[in-house]
């Protein structure tokens, strides 16, 4: 699951992966703020900051993940 999060005091939307812990390694450029067991984020304060294609595949990979899980999620 991900979703967009504007945190209060803050100039940046965190993308935010649920499961992000298992795409970290392949995705360095996931943040693990706040100390969260799961999941994982990309701070962007422009659209200019976002790396399209690597982007891409992180959604692609994030996918075939969800694919993969057994647990049930809601999309």
């Amino acid at each position: 699951m991900i979703y967009l999060n504007v945190l209060k005091g803050t100039n940046h939307v965190d993308v935010t992966f649920v499961q992000g812990i298992l795409l970290e390694k392949q995705f360095p450029i996931l943040k693990n703020d706040n100390k969260r067991k799961q999941v994982r984020s990309i701070q962007l304060k422009t659209l200019e900051d976002l790396d399209h294609d690597n982007f891409v595949e992180l959604l692609h990979e994030a996918s075939a993940l969800l694919v993969r899980s057994k647990k049930a999620w809601f999309i």
